[in-house]
């Protein structure tokens, strides 16, 4: 006579893995992680820099900073030579298409009808009053990072009238092509993101 035996079944591989839900804050936090270990390249965007960093350092140090996304460069040779927009060269290496991505992630989270190209990356930049000439529209702008002070001042279009914006760990968001802006005194580590369209 057979007797039947009950088979034991490893209830932890039935079990489906569950995945943390993806929140903003989470979100922000994997971003900052990931701009925290890179190691950042330096740009050169005279317009923004201050007074008192050229004297000290010369116009070519500029600060680090990249964008990701659609840029403007020039391009191609002879009479088919001018600017162009195209996708960056950053964008396209391994760790610069994760963060990239996770960034993407991350506007998705706040605001899923919001459009944009290109997304600038600052860390310890205050960056002089200027405009934003090859930004169309709104952009939105993220401050992360262990830092006091930063605010954004916005100003209106006669340069009149300053309003500061607390962006430490919030998005704000402004037309920067129109209305002139700059980064207020900070201590700490200060990094910003900037999503806009080209």
């Amino acid at each position: 006579m057979k007797i039947k035996t009950k088979r034991r079944t490893n209830r932890k591989n039935n079990k489906k893995t569950k995945k943390k839900k993806v929140t903003l804050e989470s979100q922000k936090k994997l971003v900052l992680k990931m701009i925290r270990e890179l190691k950042w390249p330096k740009t050169g965007r005279p317009n923004v820099l201050r007074k008192s960093h050229i004297e000290k350092k010369g116009l070519r140090s500029g600060y680090e900073g990249f964008v990701l996304g659609i840029v403007t460069s020039w391009a191609g040779k002879g009479s088919r030579s001018g600017y162009r927009k195209m996708l960056s060269m950053k964008t396209r290496e391994p760790k610069y298409k994760k963060l990239f991505r996770e960034s993407k992630k991350l506007m998705r989270l706040k605001d899923p009808k919001f459009k944009f190209t290109s997304i600038q990356y600052n860390k310890n930049h205050r960056a002089a009053r200027h405009r934003d000439a090859k930004n169309t529209g709104i952009s939105y702008i993220l401050g992360l990072g262990d830092y006091t002070g930063g605010e954004l001042t916005i100003f209106d279009e006669n340069e009149k009238n300053p309003v500061k914006h607390d962006i430490k760990n919030k998005f704000n968001t402004f037309d920067g092509s129109k209305y002139p802006h700059e980064t207020c005194p900070f201590k700490g580590e200060r990094y910003t993101l900037v999503f806009y369209s080209n």
